[in-house]
């Protein structure tokens, strides 16, 4: 019995010296790990303080809609919403915005950002869910949004600036018989009461008759008020888009040359195109031959632009692109203001993503 005793002291003992070294391991492997996880916590939390912050709603929406499309390291996420600061101070995709933002943003992208995240972005830009699911919006530079207008256009908000409340009233039963005849003209072709090819002539006419029926509605003098308003518009618009050449050439660091060839080029370009476009409409060409022809024309359009540019210019350009993509997606959001991008139209582009 005695033995036994000591033996189960001695295991005892054995077992306890065990147990207490296992719990010192424990403890110090908890606070091992206690100690990484607060100091990662730390780290986001340095990280998040460090991050760039951006004085406007869309214009974060924007640079997020780029930083989780690209893998951008923590340097060149900071560049780029500096960028977006420095140059996108009055972009907050309303008219106030400065001309050629995103010429100057993809200059200084193009400069700042190293070559595996530039070959990123050249991948995105080729890759077909970015030329497929292009945003486009119906409404032009100065044409009214829906959001911020109630679905009225431009020529609408002109309107309501200068008739009186009757007028508003006469106006209202206007456009309802306007679209009460527009529903009659759909159902009709949807029982097939009239072909689609007569429809348009009908169309045409209920035009004729709302139009003439609002000028019947104003006075001389609210007429010439809208001819006046029309003009500015017209004034206003030619100047930006003037401001948004010149920066585009600026950021591309256009020589004179370059640009009266890039010039001869679009023309000659456009003239293919408008010359195809007849073509089609008067059925010399078959739909399969004019894709062909518009493949061709894109590709040499392409080569001869590409051939009097140089890298950092083509470069430029492709980040143009892909910044133009989320832009209008940005752009293309419901709790967002839905104007087109200030330099969607310009000429370069069209190289690289002419719609068919």
């Amino acid at each position: 019995w005695i033995i036994n005793l000591n033996f189960l002291r001695y295991n005892a003992y054995k077992y306890y010296r065990s147990g207490k070294i296992m719990y010192k391991k424990f403890t110090k492997i908890l606070l091992t790990g206690v100690s990484f996880f607060l100091l990662m916590g730390c780290e986001n939390l340095l990280q998040n303080k460090d991050e760039i912050a951006i004085d406007s709603q869309e214009l974060e929406f924007f640079s997020k809609s780029i930083e989780e499309d690209i893998s951008l390291s923590r340097n060149s996420t900071n560049k780029l919403r500096n960028g977006i600061n420095e140059f996108g101070a009055k972009n907050k995709l309303d008219k106030d915005r400065e001309p050629g933002f995103l010429w100057y943003l993809a200059a200084d992208m193009q400069s700042n950002l190293n070559s595996e995240e530039k070959a990123e972005i050249f991948m995105k830009i080729e890759n077909k869910n970015h030329k497929k699911n292009k945003y486009k919006q119906k409404n032009n530079e100065f044409e009214r949004d829906e959001k911020n207008n109630n679905g009225h256009n431009q020529g609408e908000k002109d309107l309501f600036e200068i008739i009186t409340e009757n007028q508003m009233i006469e106006y209202n039963l206007i456009v309802e018989n306007f679209m009460n005849r527009m529903d009659s003209i759909k159902n009709r072709v949807e029982s097939g009461e009239i072909s689609r090819e007569d429809v348009e002539s009908e169309i045409e006419e209920n035009y004729s008759l709302m139009n003439q029926a609002i000028d019947d509605l104003l006075t001389d003098d609210q007429k010439i008020q809208l001819i006046e308003m029309k003009a500015q518009r017209a004034k206003e618009k030619d100047a930006f888009y003037l401001a948004m050449e010149e920066a585009k050439n600026d950021a591309l660091g256009l020589s004179d040359n370059q640009i009266e060839s890039l010039k001869a080029f679009q023309k000659d370009f456009e003239d293919l195109m408008l010359n195809l476009k007849n073509q089609i409409e008067v059925g010399e060409v078959d739909k399969e031959t004019a894709r062909e022809s518009i493949n061709s024309l894109k590709t040499n359009h392409r080569k001869n632009i590409e051939s009097i540019l140089n890298d950092v210019q083509i470069e430029i350009m492709k980040i143009h692109n892909f910044l133009s993509y989320h832009w209008k997606k940005c752009a293309g959001k419901d709790d967002l203001t839905k104007e087109i991008i200030d330099d969607e139209e310009y000429e370069f582009e069209e190289s690289f993503e002419l719609e068919d």
